[in-house]
């Protein structure tokens, strides 16, 4: 008798293709959530790896300038970098170090309140934030006393080398021949030429030193026993509404009292 083979139904056709588009989707979702946790491992790393050259720079500093006291103040090298850092923002010489009282306006919830143009921006309210150039740090030449090429702060008409970042936490530079205005330059400038020496943008990272006012808070003009520099990183990673923050704070003890100890 012969056999007649019958083909699959209608209703056996869509249940396999509802079953192979489903074990699709979570395929693609499984692939897809492990890129954005790779990617923002990354992130992580290359954040980590720039809040590390900056504390770095300002150890680097501070060890010079400690071992340089034994020295007469004309041999020096790291002196005038080291109190522009440590400087009251209020002294005659315009430093970097803010005082204590301002330690509650570092808290922020979102990026935006650090870099948003309106009065919530943490750089509007007071706070000097700065970064260091990390490729010139080394004194030589004609940056030997360059204070400012080297401390690039919120002032001095250099706010807006702060900005948000699109990518992770990064110092940007661009080419000597270039201009250093940050955000005039254009992308040829910053990621093609040859000899990146100048400082284009910080991208999502910055410095806020604070001064220590804890012996002898009340009277005016005490010398801080220390100084806090609290580096900041914050940045957006893919497809996520919270911000990502990371940070650390160096402390570093005022040669000068050390030495009274």
């Amino acid at each position: 008798m012969l056999k007649v083979k019958l083909g699959d139904t209608l209703v056996e056709v869509l249940f396999a293709i509802a079953v192979f588009s489903l074990v699709s989707v979570l395929a693609l979702n499984v692939m897809s959530a492990g890129l954005k946790t790779t990617e923002g491992a990354m992130e992580v790393a290359q954040s980590r790896s720039e809040i590390d050259a900056q504390a770095e720079s300002l150890r680097f500093i501070h060890n010079a300038f400690t071992l340089e006291r034994e020295l007469v103040i004309e041999k020096q090298q790291y002196r005038t970098l080291w109190k522009y850092l440590t400087d009251s923002t209020s002294s005659a010489n315009n430093g970097m170090a803010n005082e204590p009282d301002k330690l509650p306006e570092l808290s922020v919830n979102t990026c935006d309140e650090v870099y948003d143009g309106g009065n919530k921006s943490i750089f509007k309210s007071g706070l000097t934030a700065f970064i260091m150039d990390t490729r010139n740090i080394d004194q030589s030449g004609a940056n030997k006393l360059n204070k400012e090429r080297i401390v690039i702060s919120t002032r001095n008409g250099n706010q807006n080398k702060f900005t948000a970042t699109k990518t992770y936490p990064r110092v940007l530079y661009t080419t000597a021949s270039g201009s250093a205005s940050g955000t005039n330059n254009s992308e040829e400038q910053i990621y093609e030429q040859g000899d990146y020496r100048y400082v284009a943008a910080a991208e999502g990272i910055y410095i806020i030193a604070i001064r220590d006012r804890s012996n002898n808070a009340k009277v005016a003009n005490t010398i801080p026993e220390f100084f806090d520099f609290h580096i900041r990183a914050c940045w957006y990673s893919p497809d996520r509404d919270n911000p990502t923050t990371i940070g650390t704070i160096i402390r570093l003890y005022n040669p000068e009292i050390v030495e009274d100890i």
